[in-house]
């Protein structure tokens, strides 16, 4: 007799009382306790847990009473979420080797199958009608060349890696004069270092592996709206609901720290509810309100659909940072497969919500 949906959560544990790498443990908690409560058994469990003769895995619950997580034997889930939480973690070799399993077995029960790559996402949006209007010019860094043609198109320009998030690592670039360049670094250790250099193959050997410049995207400057004097963007966070359709649970504004080159709250950014800042930047810079939001409807309508069809994967999740300019112009930067917590109580609990009702809609449609 079928008893509901069982989820399990993938993600990378280790033996202490603090198992899960990424620092998911209170969202994971969450998840399962929302679960419970929508009538859905759900664990944590990792990639080498999995006893495929015997048709069961060692999954991760939290006891409430102890405050501790305790491993014990389970049925193999019948959805899986993958909340790997990292790139060099989910692309070993026997990861990748597990994971690849898990997809033949589960197909569309399986989802958020991979991170997304920023390179791959700008080329599948500018290869569609519906997308490629709201993307800054963006090219992949080939060499000095790269930076110094974007240049002599754009005031400045962002140098991105195609596989970072929360802004580590990038780079903004400005041109001085004729033969000089100011670059601002915001470091993975959540600092900023500025310099100046007379030469774009001086602004390569800043990078973190100058030999290989692949792995880089030179992206066009957007000089965005501001919120009381700061710059801001907007994080929205699209999910599948009951139905197996996109929805829109949330969107939050992100106001950019003092001299701080990007809006997130690692680096001194602070949260702000999106119509309030829309609004009022709106009446600062004199622009159309309803058009931008007309235009966040498009991207919420267009953006993740492209992503699955580009990617050829079924995605339940998918963040999006977007940005307006001084003229209302609405503007793409990048989607993220596996969303960090919205720390807007409402929204978070919306989308706890959202996420097992799309468990559920999985387990109905695809599991005999």
């Amino acid at each position: 007799m079928k008893i509901g949906p069982i989820l399990g959560i993938l993600s990378m544990a280790r033996a202490n009382s603090n198992p899960f790498v990424g620092g998911q443990n209170e969202s994971f908690t969450e998840i399962i306790e929302y679960a419970e409560r929508m009538d859905c058994i759900a664990f944590v469990f990792s990639p080498f847990d999995i006893d495929w003769s015997k048709s069961a895995v060692m999954g991760y619950h939290f006891n409430r009473n102890t405050d501790e997580w305790e491993r014990r034997a389970c049925p193999l889930p019948t959805v899986i979420y993958n909340r790997i939480p990292n790139r060099t973690l989910e692309n070993r070799a026997d990861t990748a080797e597990v994971l690849a399993l898990l997809r033949q077995k589960y197909g569309p029960r399986i989802f958020n199958p991979c991170f997304l790559d920023k390179w791959k996402t700008h080329k599948i949006l500018s290869g569609n009608d519906g997308t490629k209007h709201f993307l800054p010019e963006t090219r992949l860094l080939s060499s000095p060349e790269t930076i110094a043609g974007m240049l002599g198109k754009h005031r400045s320009v962002f140098l991105k890696p195609s596989a970072n998030s929360l802004g580590n690592e990038m780079f903004k670039v400005s041109k001085k004069g004729n033969r000089t360049f100011h670059f601002i670094h915001q470091t993975l250790n959540q600092e900023q270092r500025e310099g100046l250099v007379s030469r774009c193959s001086q602004l390569v050997s800043e990078l973190p592996s100058p030999e290989d410049t692949t792995g880089y995207l030179v992206q066009q400057f957007i000089t965005l709206a501001r919120f009381r004097d700061r710059p801001f963007d907007l994080r929205l966070l699209m999910q599948k609901n009951r139905a197996g359709k996109w929805q829109k649970t949330g969107i939050a504004a992100r106001i950019a720290g003092d001299r701080s080159i990007t809006t997130h709250v690692l680096y001194g950014g602070t949260r702000l509810p999106a119509e309030q800042v829309i609004m009022e930047s709106s009446n600062t810079h004199g622009f159309s309100s309803s058009h931008v939001l007309n235009k966040l409807q498009e991207i919420q309508v267009s953006v993740p659909r492209a992503i699955e069809k580009g990617y050829r994967a079924s995605f339940g999740e998918l963040e999006m940072d977007v940005g307006i300019d001084k003229t209302g112009r609405v503007w793409f930067f990048e989607a993220n497969s596996k969303p960090f917590r919205f720390d807007e109580k409402l929204i978070r609990a919306k989308s706890l919500v959202r996420l097992i009702h799309y468990v559920h809609y999985l387990d109905s449609k695809f599991y005999p």
